[in-house]
């Protein structure tokens, strides 16, 4: 295991914006937390409805149709359309006419199962807890494309984020104002955003998105601009041997950049990682630093000239 953790330098001032993103992220996953047991008993309850044998057959095909895994994909899905009508005739593409119906008589009933199980739906669970803060691809709404930075999926998700989010936003944030920092994170919140919604209406998906990865990966293409040959304290540990080395920023954004790039054009399927917000947000780091903070890079030179002396020495604690 390897984790980036921290600048391998002592910081001049207490990062007061970088913490205040991490304690962001706390309160809204807290909030999460705490309306999720409501939440999933009312979903299990919905899934346990008896239904009909044709119900339970159109119900079936459309999630084979479409590889969905939950049983409350469809509603929840129609939930969150912007057009209820042309997302049921996206559902029953590629269904046959049920036995004993003509094709317009099948698709009728079809559409009744449908509304149905959307207004059970309803009736039953309560708002997700990631309503309001989760960015749904097809609604590009740029409110949720800021608020679902700073939701996460949960424990290790938001762990392992904040830790890479101090790691690199610390670094930054030394470097930069803290107006050029707050409106990093939420220009590339939106960048990722919108191409999350080019790259799933290209491959024909619906997509949902929540975590602070995008920023994270604007952080590193940042700091790569700023000061490339700047140190991180990276922690590794295998079995029983524990250490940590001072890695160059551009290597670790060579490494986790490189990889999700490779990993973006390689694989069709990319599991519940958004790939896509990972490359943009780092290409949009490196283009944002570029762009306005030419200067700011300047001044890091002389925090480089010292980290540039630093010894690559493991240290065992």
């Amino acid at each position: 295991m390897f984790l980036p953790v921290k600048p391998d330098f002592r910081l001049p001032r207490f990062p007061w914006a970088t913490a205040s993103v991490c304690l962001v992220c706390i309160l809204v996953f807290s909030s999460q937390l705490t309306n999720e047991y409501e939440y999933r008993s009312a979903v299990d309850s919905f899934c346990s409805m008896p239904r009909s044998r044709i119900e339970t057959m159109v119900l079936e095909q459309i999630h084979r149709n479409h590889d969905f895994e939950y049983c409350d994909d469809v509603p929840y899905v129609l939930l969150h359309a912007d057009d209820e009508q042309e997302t049921i005739e996206k559902l029953m593409s590629g269904m046959r006419p049920l036995s004993g119906f003509d094709l317009a008589e099948s698709r009728e009933y079809v559409t009744g199962i449908l509304q149905d199980e959307l207004s059970n739906y309803r009736r039953l669970v309560p708002p997700d807890p990631d309503e309001g803060l989760a960015y749904y691809s097809e609604s590009w709404n740029p409110i949720t494309m800021v608020t679902s930075s700073f939701a996460h999926g949960g424990w290790s998700h938001i762990v392992f984020n904040l830790v890479f989010f101090i790691a690199f936003g610390t670094m930054v944030e030394m470097l930069i104002s803290r107006f050029a920092f707050f409106s990093l994170i939420v220009a590339v919140s939106l960048i990722t955003g919108v191409f999350t919604s080019i790259s799933a209406m290209a491959n024909g998906q619906m997509v949902s998105s929540v975590g602070l990865s995008g920023v994270i990966m604007a952080m590193m293409g940042l700091s790569a601009f700023l000061i490339p040959r700047g140190k991180i304290r990276c922690y590794y540990w295998f079995i029983v041997i524990f250490g940590s080395v001072a890695v160059p920023v551009w290597v670790l954004v060579l490494w986790y950049l490189g990889g999700d790039i490779y990993a973006l054009f390689a694989f069709e399927d990319h599991g519940a990682i958004n790939v896509m917000a990972h490359v943009t947000g780092g290409l949009a780091g490196y283009a944002f630093g570029l762009l306005f903070l030419k200067q700011a890079r300047q001044r890091a030179e002389g925090i480089q000239m010292t980290l540039d002396r630093a010894e690559l020495k493991p240290r065992f604690f």
